[in-house]
């Protein structure tokens, strides 16, 4: 196979496989809104009456991640139709994978109908080392990570893409609904392998270095990790 040696053509290939997705920015307040947004720690939302979850051992999970649908602009897929999704998390959890369930497990999802009245669930006492951070979507074009390209690309057109600072079509990594997955050491998903990714946050950390790629199945979420 030919391999791509203009640089301006090698940028045209990149260009051509954009995809929309929601970057989410999180940033630490000092005091947590009283309505719901989208955060990761802090208290997180539920229906009146309802628990917060907790491991089969009783340990309260980690307030990974909650996505209020309105603050996407036209959310689609997974968060579709729906007013919040809330992902919850065993400290420390090391498992490669995990299957949601509504309560009880070490991997907990729970979405929230449009017309369901929310309150603020009432957060156990030892979950004091996750602090709210709020966090903002924005909506962007993404693109593969270079890596995708090592083959396919002239090597010295592939270094010179390399050493762009900043690139002009970048794999956004971070917490991201839909776009390209961020790849850690595997090869480069195709969009719709995954609806959610979260990167490492302060209240949550999977090994060393990793991200945890969520999926909506028929009947719950599924999460793959990978890590360094």
């Amino acid at each position: 196979m030919a391999l791509i040696s203009d640089i301006d053509t090698a940028m045209a290939v990149i260009a051509n496989e954009a995809v929309d997705c929601f970057c989410g920015e999180e940033q630490q307040q000092p005091v947590q809104p009283e309505h719901p947004v989208s955060c990761t720690g802090g208290v997180f939302y539920g229906l009146p009456g309802e628990k917060w979850p907790s491991t089969t051992d009783g340990e309260p999970l980690v307030p990974w991640l909650q996505v209020i649908c309105k603050d996407l602009i036209n959310p689609y897929g997974a968060f579709y139709h729906r007013q919040a999704v809330t992902f919850f998390i065993r400290n420390e959890f090391d498992g490669f994978e995990a299957t949601s369930a509504t309560d009880t497990a070490d991997f907990v999802v729970r979405e929230y109908a449009l017309d369901q009245i929310l309150v603020p669930l009432v957060r156990p006492p030892e979950l004091q080392n996750h602090p709210f951070h709020q966090v903002t979507w924005k909506q962007q074009p993404d693109y593969p990570a270079l890596s995708k390209y090592s083959r396919l690309f002239a090597r010295q057109v592939y270094r010179d893409l390399c050493d762009r600072e900043p690139f002009e079509y970048e794999n956004h990594f971070g917490i991201k609904i839909g776009g390209w997955p961020t790849p850690v050491q595997g090869n480069q998903d195709y969009p719709g392998s995954c609806d959610l990714q979260i990167d490492m946050t302060e209240n949550y950390t999977y090994g060393d270095s990793g991200i945890g790629y969520l999926k909506r199945t028929g009947t719950g979420w599924y999460v793959i990790f990978e890590s360094c």
